[in-house]
């Protein structure tokens, strides 16, 4: 049986090319790692060196909140229960050069407090605390820090301390960034109270001990976070820095309907003024990168399209394509889609919705997704005499 049919149709999607953003070239940026990626869907937008290991530094502080989380989420902990500061855990008695909340022994302060002293000021005193707190000791608390990473996948990730003061910490740009997935997803309703004011004081009168004093009385710190309250779309997270590992910097924006992540590490820096501010401009250039290179598209299947049949009741035959999904996809290379329909040998009687064929949508030789095609209708066999005058064209 003679049949017209498409076996490989090759249908460029030039419709996009024609409205698509000039080419933007891959950023260049100081860090010495770094990721970008889609939070929905985990597409690696941008990559330097990302599996190199690297102390995480405070941005340990990220994964001690979300270990405090679980305890508050699952109800082993009250956010508003009074936290007791031990002598370790004051701030008199941390190594110079610390970040601190400056928490004081005797003085009054909730588990939620201190969260937030750990992910605005990224005291290290409020580490301690929360460790003890929560676990009654710091290497007990780390154990279950650890718990987490495994249970994530997180192989190459592994921590000394709740603060990250420790060198031995060490995690990846890549490993970070999906953690930071996780993190989002599960503690989004503590965003706005723990990563977006641009300051935290401590202590309030109701922190103070019975004395009614404290050592430095009232300290309004900014949060180390520089694109809060500069960069519109910026929610969060967590900055870094040790000696060992330059300053790093897991962040998170949203515009939209998409969320993007990333992570620098090893981020160079004369000073800590410039250290955070060269990390804050290679946050804001691959976020920039992220939201205007790359584009959220919806490919477009062929509608009402019919293919010639011979030997059948009718002369021609409608498809369905099964509907395609968006894709995360940089604006020069939609020029390059290619919708590609293959369709089976057509045998008759057929009925509506039978399995005729598959479409690929393929990119530079990588298949993007693909999906099936059924007929649109009923076809029956045709007469003898119509089979036979098919035949003889």
């Amino acid at each position: 049986m003679k049949m017209i049919i498409h076996i490989i149709t090759v249908l460029l999607i030039t419709a996009a090319a024609a409205w698509a953003a000039p080419s933007l070239p891959a950023p260049l940026i100081n860090a010495e790692s770094a990721i970008l990626i889609d939070a929905a869907t985990g597409t690696v937008l941008f990559e330097k060196n990302a599996d190199t290991p690297i102390p995480p530094a405070s941005m340990t502080k990220l994964m001690t909140i979300h270990t405090a989380l679980e305890f508050i989420n699952d109800g082993r902990a009250d956010a508003n229960a009074l936290v007791p500061v031990s002598a370790a855990a004051d701030f008199r008695n941390l190594p110079p050069r610390s970040s601190l909340m400056f928490i004081e022994q005797g003085q009054r302060v909730t588990l939620i407090e201190l969260l937030q002293g750990l992910a605005l000021p990224s005291g290290n005193d409020a580490g301690i605390a929360v460790a003890e707190y929560l676990a009654g000791s710091v290497e007990n608390f780390v154990a279950l820090m650890n718990e987490q990473a495994e249970k994530l996948g997180m192989l190459q990730t592994r921590f000394y301390d709740s603060s990250g003061l420790s060198e031995k910490n060490v995690t990846t740009a890549r490993e970070f960034a999906d953690f930071c997935r996780i993190y989002i997803e599960n503690n989004s309703r503590y965003n706005e109270l723990l990563h977006l004011p641009q300051s935290f004081t401590y202590p309030k009168d109701k922190n103070l001990a019975a004395s009614g004093k404290s050592v430095h009385g009232p300290i309004t710190q900014k949060n180390h976070n520089l694109l809060i309250g500069r960069m519109a779309s910026v929610g969060g997270l967590k900055t870094g820095y040790i000696d060992e590992s330059g300053y790093n910097f897991a962040a998170t924006a949203v515009q939209g309907s998409r969320r993007l992540i990333l992570v620098t590490m090893g981020g160079p820096g004369s000073s800590s003024s410039d250290g955070s501010l060269k990390r804050a401009i290679d946050a804001a250039v691959l976020l920039s990168y992220g939201f205007y290179a790359w584009i959220e598209y919806l490919p477009q299947v062929p509608i009402d399209e019919r293919i010639e049949i011979y030997g059948g009741a009718a002369d021609s035959l409608g498809l369905v394509y099964s509907p395609a999904a968006d894709i995360l996809i940089q604006t020069a290379m939609l020029d390059e889609l290619e919708f590609i329909p293959h369709l089976h040998e057509i045998k008759l009687p057929l009925s509506e919705g039978s399995l005729i064929g598959r479409w690929q949508l393929v990119l530079n030789g990588t298949e993007l997704q693909s999906g099936i095609i059924t007929a649109a209708e009923e076809v029956k066999k045709g007469n003898i005499f119509r089979r036979i005058f098919d035949r003889l064209q």
